[in-house]
């Protein structure tokens, strides 16, 4: 992998965020039946502020100092909810987007948090699977009620196939 460098962002960041994830989702464009969401709306950048002045969002940078990649979260309760991972697409696939992990990982570990969590696409190599990687797993049944039921609901409420999304867990007590 190419030299690159994981740092929180800061307010000048987030005017750049949106173009990166509208990049990242042209990968979508591979999977007839999600095209469209290649030119869906992507988080705005004052959705991205939010996350900045909370101090739950990273960026990655190449060895130009450019912004390649970032990954925003939120803390809800004692978790750290990923709200949207995204590296530029001619970025894709160096291991970009599992240093962004590894640093919202290690940042949920030193403020005490016990999980990670996040929804995203059944499936794919660059969803579930790529989480099911890094440790996540796949919560079924019983076990996405409550808070990521509630997202997984709202996002079908916005369009995506809520039979192809699933809710993911990091527990960082078992994983220490």
């Amino acid at each position: 992998m190419a030299e690159i460098t994981i740092r929180l962002a800061v307010p000048r960041d987030a005017v750049r965020l949106p173009e990166i994830e509208r990049s990242a989702g042209q990968i979508f464009r591979a999977v007839p039946e999600l095209a469209w969401i290649a030119d869906d709306a992507v988080m705005s950048a004052e959705a991205h502020r939010a996350s900045i002045v909370a101090g739950t969002s990273w960026v990655a940078l190449d060895v130009a100092g450019d912004v390649v990649g970032f990954l925003s979260a939120e803390r809800i309760d004692a978790e750290l909810h990923v709200w949207e991972l995204a590296v530029r697409a001619e970025h894709q696939g160096r291991g970009i987007g599992t240093h962004l992990v590894g640093a919202a990982t290690g940042h949920a570990r030193a403020s005490g948090l016990r999980a990670l969590t996040l929804t995203t696409f059944r499936t794919l190599a660059w969803n579930e699977r790529f989480y099911t990687r890094l440790g996540f797993v796949t919560l079924e049944g019983g076990a996405v009620e409550g808070r990521l039921g509630a997202v997984l609901e709202r996002e079908g409420i916005l369009g995506l196939p809520i039979e192809r999304r699933c809710a993911m867990r990091l527990d960082l007590i078992a994983s220490s």
